[in-house]
Formats: C-alpha cells, structure tokens, sequence
C-alpha cells in the first residue's frame, strides 16, 4: 500500500493517531541557501535545502505519531538540535554515517572531499531492531533521479527499512521528496505514507512510485 499526501506535514501529521507508525525514515530540508551550479555537479537544489523547518514542531509530532524507530537525514548544524531535542523525551539516540564511495571531486585539489552525509536515529522502548552489534555506517554509492538534485540512494533506504521495521510495517516519510523511501518500501513488502508539500515534487515522486 502507498498512501501519497500532498502537503504540510505537520497538519497531516497532526490527523494521525498516536503510536500509529512502527517507523519514521525522512530526510529534512537543511536550512541552508542554495549557491549557483559550479560545474561538476548540481549544487542549487531548488526548495529541497532552502525550505525552513522548525525541527522542535516537527520532533513534537514524529515522537508522538512514532511506536518504534525515527531515522532524520540532516545537515552537520542540525545534528545536535536534533538530538537534544529526542533525548528530551526520554529517547536514545545515535548519529548514523552514510560514506558516500563516489563523492563529487569538486575542489578535491583544495580540501577533502565532502563524502559524508549524516542521520540522527532515535528509538522507543521496544522498538523493532533486526541488526545485531551493527556500527551506524553504510558505505555506497548515491544514485541519480530524473528531476531531483539530491535523492537519498533507495538501497541505503532499504538498509534502514529492513533493520527497524518488519514486513508488512507502515513506513512513514513526511518530506518525501524524490520517495526513495516508498520505492524502497515497495521491494521490501513495506507500506508506505509520503508527505510532501511541493506540487512539482510531489507530481515527480508520485510517478516514480507508480512505476516501482
């Protein structure tokens, strides 16, 4: 099942039950201003970075909708807010890692190589873990989407799907985005709720999912 929702996600959030989603994996926008394209890659990314979010608002609703396990794709400021916020409702935390093995060698002659993209993952008592003794980072590639900038690879959203949630579960995301989540619910026999504000990006999304 695929339940798409175009909109906010805090007044679609709000017409959920409590406890009503074993799993929460979304990806939010960074609060950070686009800069003009440089060439190797694409680095305006339209509304996808520069939307704001009030992460306490949206921590609020993801805890209280939540039974199980929330995974949050963020950028490096937004980390600690992040966890501050989930550590305060009686949650443990962690910081997840994504190595990224085909990073862009934009100014790779002048610094490192911006490879690392990070989660902040939290969880309920008795949220489902089928990972034993597993280190939080996952090493590959990232994947291109016709019409998005920046989409999370769908095999990194199975790993997070298949280690917090079992088959069958309703998988939530409330900034869908290019839905790598959803098509990644849909090879994993996972139901999936997407949330997403933006008509063009939900329009794109929802065509990807219906061919998956």
């Amino acid at each position: 099942m695929v339940d798409l929702k175009l909109g906010d996600c805090l007044s679609e959030m709000s017409l959920m039950s409590s406890g009503s989603i074993p799993c929460v994996i979304t990806d939010i926008p960074y609060n950070k201003v686009n800069r003009p394209t440089g060439g190797l890659r694409q680095i305006d990314k339209g509304g996808a970075d520069s939307t704001p979010v009030d992460i306490e608002q949206v921590v609020t609703e993801l805890v209280r909708i939540t039974s199980g396990s929330i995974y949050v794709w963020c950028a490096t400021e937004q980390v600690s807010v992040l966890r501050e916020s989930l550590i305060q409702v009686g949650m443990t935390t962690r910081v997840c890692v994504w190595h990224k093995s085909n990073p862009s060698p934009m100014n790779g002659q002048h610094l490192w190589l911006s490879g690392l993209e990070l989660c902040v993952f939290a969880r309920k008592k008795g949220a489902i873990f089928n990972r034993f003794c597993a280190n939080p980072i996952w090493k590959g590639p990232s994947e291109r989407v016709k019409g998005f900038s920046c989409p999370k690879p769908v095999w990194l959203m199975i790993e997070l799907i298949e280690a917090s949630s079992n088959v069958g579960d309703t998988i939530l995301d409330p900034f869908m985005g290019s839905g790598s989540t959803g098509v990644a619910c849909i090879k994993t026999g996972r139901k999936f709720v997407g949330i997403e504000i933006d008509p063009v990006t939900f329009a794109l999304a929802q065509d990807r999912l219906k061919g998956d």
